[in-house]
């Protein structure tokens, strides 16, 4: 039974139900409610955080809720589905481009999917090197600003601004004419080989 089988390898580990959903990237509430034997809200992504968490295969796991004889969707999707949710837990990758009119892929930046994501929906994110833009203390020289390209911008949201062949950043103001809007400031990026 997974309830006994999560509780178990939770104490062995030394970890409380508080502990163990921050290393999930789960609620607490839910990993009670795991515990009980309440098995409604598993779904594939949630086994594989809980899986990761706990250093066990997502498999024994999805097993377990099938001994219990529950049959939820997740468990009866092909291992395509299976496979393509899995992987919409993983960081999206983001091309990043020197400039904004460049078409010069320099290297990649690796965000957290839910940026990627706008109400369960893909958004178009860039990534633009500022190597002649500044803002503040947020954004310095050489730093990659992921950028969503289809978000309406809100009164001051941090914007990429046209301003005729200008480009500056600055927060929204209603009548800006905005390139994109910047969701996060990436310092440290990984070059792919």
């Amino acid at each position: 039974m997974l309830a006994k089988y999560v509780k178990e390898t939770r104490l062995k580990r030394g970890l409380s139900q508080a502990e163990l959903a921050k290393l999930a990237g789960l609620s607490p509430a839910f990993i009670c409610r795991i515990e009980k034997g309440d098995y409604k809200s598993v779904t594939v992504g949630s086994l594989n955080k809980l899986s990761r968490a706990l250093k066990v295969s997502i498999g024994d796991l999805s097993n377990l809720v099938l001994n219990k004889g529950h049959r939820e969707d997740l468990l009866q999707k092909t291992p395509y589905e299976i496979i393509n949710e899995l992987s919409l837990s993983l960081p999206v990758i983001v091309p990043v481009y020197t400039a904004f009119n460049s078409r010069q892929i320099i290297e990649y930046a690796f965000v957290p999917r839910e940026l990627a994501t706008n109400g369960g929906k893909e958004m178009k994110l860039i990534g633009i090197k500022s190597n002649d833009l500044e803002y503040d203390d947020i954004v310095h020289r050489g730093d990659i600003m992921i950028c969503g390209k289809d978000i309406p911008p809100s009164p001051g949201d941090l914007c990429l601004i046209m301003n005729g062949d200008q480009v500056t950043i600055a927060p929204y103001k209603k009548k800006d004419d905005v390139y994109a809007v910047i969701v996060q400031v990436v310092r440290m990026v990984k070059k792919l080989v």
